[in-house]
């Protein structure tokens, strides 16, 4: 399947003027690198971000007021088919320099499981970028309408510092599949060059975080590139949405709710104090909260 990604830019950015200075806004963001040794975290400020950092998770939405239906969306958004089922569009908030969403057409709950095969076949037809997902309650914006995201794997630090993970910090490991641990945060990383091997991995990982944690979807945050004929996942397994720093108040208090890309090493601030005060501590603090809690390391690991 042929996506033209490229040209679903021109259209968007002839048709609307927000989206066109969005991402020329993105090209000058402030932006500090957090060195913890072998690997990094990028932080962002991005103003943007703060609808997505804030957003009432637990607030009822319905297909009248959503606005990833097609009746409320963005205005002027244009859309492009993918499959009966989804719709591509283009984020009117970015992080990434070509950041996309994928909407399900149906008004249906933030959900995962059965839409394993659909997301690695995306990932397929979307080479050079991940296809990421965000569960419920950790760090999707909008849990009451399913959706995923994408963006290029070049700005996704976990996947440029694949092979510092894959050299250390494994707890354990099983038929291309490990579970590290990067003193910030626990994930597995998957590995396969045949999709369908991709998909039955996936799919593992997410029914063992579900039936140990005992939640209604599995709570974790997903990305999956295809690069080289291979398949690259990685399932940051998550224990809470949001971590105490984002209920303190003074000089403790961050407006920092991860989601997938911070889990993945893009940290975008929408307070510009956050950006200059966060340091390793309290980065190390804010990931270690919200991965995966030890008391269930070892029924989660291979």
């Amino acid at each position: 399947m042929k996506i033209d990604i490229d040209g679903l830019f021109v259209k968007q950015f002839e048709k609307s003027a927000h989206f066109k200075k969005v991402f020329q806004d993105l090209e000058t963001v402030k932006k500090r690198v957090i060195d913890f040794g072998g690997f990094d975290y990028v932080l962002q400020f991005n103003p943007g971000r703060i609808g997505s950092a804030t957003a009432d998770t637990a607030k009822k939405v319905t297909e009248d007021e959503c606005f990833l239906c097609e009746k409320h969306r963005f205005p002027n958004q244009i859309a492009v088919e993918y499959n009966e089922n989804y719709n591509i569009l283009i984020n009117p908030f970015p992080i990434f320099k070509k950041h996309l969403t994928i909407v399900d057409k149906r008004h249906v709950v933030q959900e995962i499981r059965g839409e394993e095969k659909i997301m690695v076949e995306m990932s397929g037809n979307l080479p050079g970028f991940t296809v990421f997902y965000n569960s419920r309650h950790s760090g999707a914006s909008a849990p009451f309408h399913r959706h995923f995201q994408a963006c290029e794997t070049v700005e996704l630090p976990v996947f440029r510092q694949w092979d510092f993970f894959l050299s250390g910090g494994k707890i354990s490991e099983q038929n291309g599949s490990c579970l590290v641990f990067d003193g910030t945060r626990y994930f597995y990383m998957i590995n396969h060059s045949e999709a369908s091997k991709a998909v039955e991995c996936l799919a593992g990982v997410l029914e063992k975080l579900q039936s140990v944690h005992k939640t209604e979807t599995p709570e974790a945050n997903v990305g999956i590139a295809f690069d080289n004929s291979v398949y690259r996942i990685v399932v940051f397994p998550r224990s809470k949405h949001r971590p105490r720093e984002y209920f303190a108040t003074g000089e403790g208090h961050f407006t920092i709710s991860p989601g997938f890309a911070d889990m993945a090493g893009i940290i975008p601030c929408a307070v510009e104090s956050d950006f200059y005060k966060l340091t390793k501590d309290n980065i190390t603090s804010i990931f270690n909260q919200v991965t995966l809690e030890e008391k269930y390391l070892k029924e989660l690991s291979f």
